[in-house]
């Protein structure tokens, strides 16, 4: 159940860190709305795909998944900051951030207990 759990967070940090690496035009947009230079959105596109590698050689290396599930935790939390109290956008647009925070930390729960 797990490996499903980590392949998900993979696969959807993966795409959100390809959109941000080609600066497809909407992610353009809402970079501006967050008000963060743009070199900032290529950054945050490598760190995430390096996270989603990470998250995928994992399912072999718990110390992999427990390493990206943290800095997944700490990406969830910037985009969660940056979409209500820069861009000040609706609730609804945390719900995908929201779902791979809660799912970064049921895996670093997950491999805590394993490392114990």
């Amino acid at each position: 159940m797990m490996t499903i759990i980590q392949v998900i967070l993979a696969v959807f940090i993966l795409v959100g860190g390809f959109i941000k690496l080609f600066r497809l035009p909407f992610q353009v947009e809402h970079w501006q709305h967050y008000q963060y230079p743009l070199w900032l959105m290529s950054v945050i596109g490598i760190v995430e795909l390096i996270g989603a590698i990470g998250m995928i050689g994992g399912i072999w290396n718990p110390y992999l998944v427990f390493v990206s599930g943290v800095l997944f935790v700490i990406l969830m939390i910037g985009a969660i900051h940056a979409h209500i109290f820069r861009a000040h956008q609706p609730i609804g647009m945390i719900i995908p951030a929201t779902i791979c925070l809660i799912l970064s930390m049921m895996v670093i729960i997950w491999n805590f207990k394993v490392f114990s």
